[in-house]
């Protein structure tokens, strides 16, 4: 017999802050730090700026209880931003909702980053990078990064770094590594291909040892129609750029 969950995906407020933050605490705590270092945290103002921004990004069921988080930070490089701060509890991996918050910040970033047309100085605006950081032992994030487009990322920008102080896993002086992560960036042309199917869901559906989940999407990128517009235009743009390189 299938179990059907209905779950929710909607862009964090500042009145969640607390209890986001306190879930990533709970998990930081209880799992090993194999496990938990994976979790890649980022410093409080920049969590704190990604909601106020209206880009972290939280999953939960019917009754409000949290399944996964998510955000899109600014760097203090404008040139990239970082997708960050992935979070899917235990119970609820294998869902594929890495995926799913995958797409939606990439959509959400990408549409926080539209060049004024008005303005004869940005026509030639570039879009912000899109980077992730996935540790070497974490397989699983590194297939989901890679199959939705992503690809290795060479020569990091030095902002990336900014949170390697607060790093619990840092790498061994003797490793050759200055990050404990590998770096990974969405071409435009793969970027395309993401915004074009997200816009076309109506919800995700995934099932996993009898119990099926969907979730429903609440997020203003997604349904608001003059967003919906500003992301459809931007698709032959991003494809078009990656034509004329």
């Amino acid at each position: 017999m299938v179990t059907t969950t209905h779950a929710t995906i909607r862009a964090a407020g500042v009145g969640d802050m607390a209890r986001i933050l306190g879930e990533y605490s709970e998990a930081i705590k209880n799992l090993p730090l194999t496990e938990s270092a994976n979790l890649l945290s980022r410093p409080y103002n920049e969590f704190k700026a990604a909601v106020e921004n209206g880009l972290f990004f939280v999953i939960e069921n019917a009754a409000g209880n949290f399944i996964a988080g998510a955000g899109a930070f600014d760097l203090e490089d404008p040139a990239a931003k970082e997708l960050g701060m992935c979070y899917v509890k235990k119970e609820w991996r294998g869902f594929a909702l890495q995926t799913l918050l995958l797409n939606v910040r990439v959509c959400a970033a990408t549409l926080g980053q539209v060049p004024d047309a008005s303005a004869i100085a940005d026509l030639n605006k570039s879009y912000a990078a899109l980077i992730t950081g996935v540790k070497p032992a974490n397989e699983r994030s590194a297939v989901n990064t890679t199959e939705l487009g992503f690809e290795s990322l060479a020569v990091p920008p030095p902002a990336l770094f900014s949170a390697c102080a607060s790093c619990r896993t840092p790498p061994v002086s003797d490793s050759g590594r200055k990050c404990c992560c590998d770096f990974f960036y969405l071409p435009d042309s793969r970027r395309a291909d993401v915004i074009e199917k997200t816009l076309q869901m109506t919800d995700w559906t995934r099932s996993k040892n009898n119990v099926q989940l969907i979730v429903s999407f609440r997020i203003r990128h997604l349904l608001d129609p003059d967003f919906r517009k500003a992301l459809q235009d931007i698709v032959p743009e991003l494809r078009s750029r990656t034509i004329s390189e």
